[in-house]
């Protein structure tokens, strides 16, 4: 018998390694989506692309065995998403004992409905004869036209709405395929469940002048869900920072549970934010403003509702955002007295003394920020970085150096001064939001820390400032915008490991992360706050970016 390392039993394992790699194909490859539009002189594929993951489906290593030319069609109608699923392949393995082809259907039926494995389904034909042309369900929210001519429409619909959550059960399969860590939603939960959800879809409009029953002018092109949860009253800036609090007498919940300001008719009406859950751009149309256009659709729509106190993302990749912060620094900009706002160059040198905390209220007024904040309904932490971002561009790059800020509060330039002050009311922030790091590492440890974190933040926000410049360079729908795909895939990585702070229920997702909720409750002192806060382990810097501090 050959000795374990002999030239014989290598070349046995060269030679199964070949084996197993010519009988293996990739799922993401063998995987291919086609668009396809009905029309009265037959189908018309409108696009053909493969997932960004497979591993959801067909295991880790998105990897089938067993064959040659392995080909899976997934075909879908293009104005409600039918799915038809076709399998195909050059050769099949023959078994040889425990040694079998990989099941290439089963994994897929947990995805989608028994209707796509139908033989012989044209995917066109629907389970009644239509007798009037396809309408999308619920309501226009918004129509635009791109600098081609084409015509793009944007419907909102409850998942209370049959024909909404059929469309949906068909569609659910792209959650797996392009957003990493995504959940298929439960259509089955009890009514009132189903009630909190609406869906966004995103329509091309193909000039189609008398469309038949059979052939429809809408083709998806991406689409939203979103969900509204119950949220607590929120306790004041004051409320948080008193030292001295009455005795509990009635918290002012109960009274607004009891006479809320508003008609109250079902768990809706109750105080609420909503959450933007799923948010997908098809890759055959990403890049060209339709995501902007769908975001601010939702946000305008989301917002409108006067028990809503906010809006949310559940888990957004590093492209939504880019385009939430780009399209909600915009609508920012829109609110002159905003527009104008800057850092005071020219705070009293007492309220900088050591042992005083940063005066961020004098840096940027807290009466502005709460008013601000409140009337776009934007997240907490959401909003406090368009203010950080904001405020920046106000400062000519030349000026945002530290060698030039040596002497601090006694800069002779107003923009240096500016600058000192806006690395402080950064800190702040930081500061608070990583509180629990700062007490397990020691003060130099803290100051490197500190630096490295709000110089990456510094890049990162000229780095949107620049993105903000050309978007607002452009002049329609169709250029210019980032590569939006789906909240939860991001660059190509495995299963998110890191959960961040933005999903804690009990603050209602992003905007929320921890201590960061609370700014201002505690404090960063102004003679430590130059050189003490910690990096958080989320924070987005250089090569690396990871989720936003």
């Amino acid at each position: 018998m050959a000795a374990p390392d002999s030239p014989a039993d290598s070349e046995l394992v060269e030679k199964i390694t070949e084996q197993v790699e010519e009988w293996s194909s990739n799922s993401n490859e063998a995987l291919h989506i086609t668009l396809q539009r009905q029309t009265d002189s037959g189908p018309v594929e409108l696009a053909i692309f493969h997932p960004e993951f497979t591993y959801p489906i067909y295991g880790e290593e998105e990897s089938l065995f067993g064959y040659k030319g392995l080909k899976i069609d997934l075909t879908f109608a293009a104005h409600n998403l039918r799915p038809s699923v076709k399998i195909t392949y050059d050769e099949r393995f023959k078994q040889m004992g425990e040694v079998k082809p990989s099941d290439v259907e089963e994994p897929l039926r947990e995805f989608l409905p028994a209707s796509a494995f139908s033989s012989g389904l044209e995917l066109h034909a629907q389970e009644e004869t239509p007798t009037e042309p396809f309408r999308p369900p619920g309501t226009l929210m918004h129509s635009y036209t791109n600098s081609e001519g084409h015509k793009f429409e944007i419907w909102c619909s409850s998942l209370a709405d049959p024909a909404m959550r059929t469309m949906l059960n068909y569609m659910q399969i792209l959650v797996p395929l392009f957003i990493e860590g995504g959940s298929l939603i439960d259509l089955d939960d009890p009514q009132w469940t189903i009630e909190r959800w609406k869906v966004f879809l995103l329509y091309q409009v193909h000039d189609t002048p008398n469309p038949s029953p059979t052939e429809s002018p809408y083709a998806l092109l991406g689409y939203s869900t979103s969900y509204r949860v119950f949220a607590l009253p929120r306790p004041t800036m004051a409320e948080l920072s008193s030292s001295t609090r009455a005795p509990y007498s009635g918290h002012a919940l109960e009274s607004e549970l009891i006479s809320p300001p508003y008609p109250q008719a079902t768990p809706l009406d109750l105080p609420s934010r909503e959450r933007i859950s799923q948010f997908l751009i098809l890759p055959p149309y990403q890049g060209s403003g339709h995501g902007r256009q769908l975001y601010r659709t939702m946000y305008s729509h989301l917002t409108s509702a006067p028990n809503v106190l906010e809006l949310t993302v559940e888990d957004p990749n590093e492209a939504f955002d880019d385009l939430r912060d780009l399209c909600d620094l915009a609508h920012l900009r829109t609110i002159p007295a905003f527009a104008d706002l800057t850092i005071n160059p020219n705070i009293p040198k007492e309220k900088l003394a050591n042992g005083h905390y940063i005066p961020t209220d004098l840096i940027v007024p807290e009466s502005l920020r709460t008013t601000f904040r409140t009337a776009t309904k934007l997240a907490q932490r959401q909003f406090d970085r368009l203010v950080e971002m904001h405020t920046l561009s106000a400062i000519p790059s030349a000026h945002r150096s530290t060698a030039r800020i040596t002497r601090r509060e006694n800069s002779s330039a107003d923009y240096d001064r500016m600058y000192y002050f806006w690395r402080l009311y950064v800190k702040q922030r930081l500061y608070v939001f990583n509180s629990d790091q700062l007490a397990q590492l020691d003060r130099q440890e803290r100051i490197e820390r500190l630096e490295a974190t709000v110089e990456s933040v510094r890049v990162d926000y000229e780095r949107l400032l620049a993105l903000a410049e050309k978007w607002a360079s452009y002049g329609g729908v169709g250029d210019g915008e980032v590569g939006v795909s789906a909240l939860g895939s991001g660059q190509r990585r495995r299963k998110r490991k890191i959960v961040d702070e933005d999903e804690d229920d009990d603050e209602g997702g992003d905007g929320d992360r921890g201590a960061d909720a609370i700014l201002g409750a505690t404090a960063a002192p102004a003679d430590a706050a130059e050189d003490e806060v910690t990096a958080n382990s989320n924070e987005r810097n250089g090569a690396k970016r990871q989720k936003k501090i």
